[in-house]
């Protein structure tokens, strides 16, 4: 268990690179790649994401959104937690990943809990207090830095009261030389090495939400950090 927490402000100018690709672009790449995605990074993320699955904890009966969903196994995964009493809702801005889940879900027989939604994540279109659980997968990495206070409060926005949200994101916490290397082939080649190590311990607990666990995750060199919050309103909410 990671206890500790850098005094680096997480949204300040240069501690977090930007990702100076545009949205349509990225969108344009994923559908593209969208049929070999697994095989080109299956054996990079699968671990951490587990894993971030399992300290989540989705239970009998959730209501889960998973934000940027990509080829759906995290979602078979939640499907197969919440049960046939739960639901499960992908959001994903690509149309190619779309069809590749649609049929991973089939496969899995698990389409009568699962609905993919095609939309911006900083914008969810879902109602407030929607949702007991909402999962990000080496998701959140991929929006601006500007961005991300808009994108924490919508997620926290579709969360109900006490609601838990579970990230998984490549970390700048305790930055050793393989993530250096790593940020200075982002800022060469944003189009395509767009995930950027966040701090995501710090900027959860700024958009207000409570950590309950935080853990970091070997991974090639670089670290995953997976993090579990509540959206449990605090008593300064509470009061404005």
């Amino acid at each position: 268990m990671d206890e500790g927490k850098t005094s680096t402000d997480p949204l300040s100018s240069g501690s977090i690179a930007r990702v100076n690709r545009p949205k349509r672009d990225a969108i344009v790449w994923y559908d593209r790649i969208s049929p070999w995605y697994d095989a080109l990074v299956a054996r990079f993320d699968r671990a951490p994401r587990n894993h971030g699955i399992n300290l989540l904890n989705a239970e009998t009966g959730d209501w889960v959104l998973e934000v940027g969903f990509g080829t759906g196994r995290a979602l078979v995964s939640l499907a197969d937690s919440v049960g046939s009493n739960g639901r499960v809702v992908g959001l994903d801005s690509s149309g190619g990943m779309c069809d590749v889940t649609r049929e991973r879900v089939a496969e899995a027989d698990v389409a009568d809990r699962v609905s993919l939604v095609r939309g911006d994540a900083e914008r969810p279109p879902f109602d407030g207090d929607a949702f007991d659980a909402v999962f990000a997968s080496f998701t959140l990495e991929l929006f601006d830095t500007p961005a991300l206070p808009t994108v924490l409060g919508e997620w926290r926005r579709v969360l109900r009261d006490d609601g838990r949200l579970g990230v998984v994101a490549l970390s700048k916490r305790d930055a050793g030389p393989v993530t250096r290397a790593y940020e200075r082939l982002h800022e060469a080649f944003p189009r395509y090495a767009d995930c950027r190590p966040i701090f995501v311990r710090e900027l959860l607990e700024e958009a207000g939400f409570t950590v309950v666990e935080a853990e970091t995750y070997p991974l090639w060199g670089l670290t995953a950090e997976i993090v579990v919050a509540t959206s449990r309103r605090r008593d300064d909410d509470l009061s404005t």
